[in-house]
């Protein structure tokens, strides 16, 4: 595997259920949590915060933390290891929580998720770019005053293509509407022609797949954090018909929208080893439990993992 800045071990999708509480542990490695919806409170390094749906919490190495929820708590969770020591010593320094995190945060963790499942080529790879990504952005919301790196660095980085820059833009803006190859051309200023090789040679894809692909992300989404109907989402993401988006949905996904919505209700999604010798400990505890582990930490018992 490619030495990366970041290396992702775990990640899922939990639903920590209102008599269930996340005992008091530590672990040698960084977890992120993103609370999708629901109530309670976390204890992060002898301070209790509120949890709140938006929020993104990221525990450090050896903090001692716990959660216990006052209602259903949604989560998409992700626990890593940090290579670069310059990225290591700016999170260490970050703010554990923050109470309103971007829009595109829930879609981050869900590539990390996917591109664990489906485990293609250089999946591991992929997994940690979009955790840097996160990770990235996390830090620049932690000290907005501050600019991480200039533009001419993003220019020479990740878009450093300006075509695929400015059709991808003009896609992700009007995927509800009508986005025909003829128009995201006009938008970047070259032939239709020029744009599906240009697609094909830099993204291995057509125009067209990319903003299948696309609708389709936005459309898992809305099924996973909303109470639309099928047809409602059909619409809010460019489909003329339920029919047309369901066909896409399996075309993509391997199953139906109904499959993916039961999969996502049914409390947790399973787990994905990323890295797959790391071994997730489980620390979600009944009640008739809890006063056991409590005894255990507080006479010194090892919890970490």
């Amino acid at each position: 595997m490619l030495k990366s800045l970041v290396e992702v071990l775990w990640t899922a999708r939990y639903d920590y259920q209102l008599h269930t509480k996340l005992a008091k542990h530590e672990h040698i490695y960084f977890q992120m949590i993103y609370f999708i919806s629901g109530s309670g409170s976390i204890y992060l390094k002898q301070h209790e915060y509120l949890i709140k749906p938006g929020s993104l919490l990221l525990v450090k190495p050896h903090s001692v933390h716990a959660l216990s929820p006052s209602s259903l708590v949604k989560t998409l969770d992700v626990k890593f290891v940090v290579n670069d020591r310059w990225l290591r010593g700016q999170l260490l320094k970050a703010r554990e929580l923050q109470e309103k995190s971007d829009s595109g945060v829930p879609a981050q963790f869900e590539r990390i998720r996917h591109e664990g499942e489906r485990r293609g080529y250089l999946h591991r790879e992929l997994c940690n770019s979009f955790l840097g990504e996160l990770l990235l952005q996390y830090l620049r919301n932690d000290r907005p005053q501050e600019k991480l790196c200039t533009d001419d660095h993003i220019d020479s980085s990740l878009y450093s293509d300006r075509i695929i820059r400015q059709a991808t833009t003009f896609i992700r803006e009007h995927h509800a509407q009508d986005c025909t190859l003829s128009q995201i051309a006009l938008a970047v200023g070259k032939s239709d022609r020029h744009i599906r090789q240009h697609f094909k040679d830099v993204l291995g894809i057509s125009p067209r797949h990319y903003l299948l692909q696309y609708r389709i992300q936005k459309a898992k989404e809305l099924i996973e954090y909303s109470s639309y109907s099928f047809k409602e989402i059909a619409g809010r993401i460019g489909f003329k018909t339920v029919h047309h988006f369901t066909r896409a949905f399996h075309e993509v996904c391997g199953e139906t929208p109904g499959a993916w919505r039961r999969r996502c209700q049914d409390g947790i999604c399973k787990d994905v080893y990323i890295d797959p010798k790391f071994v997730n400990t489980i620390w979600t505890i009944s009640p008739g439990q809890q006063e056991r582990a409590r005894r255990a930490y507080s006479t010194g018992v090892s919890i970490t993992t």
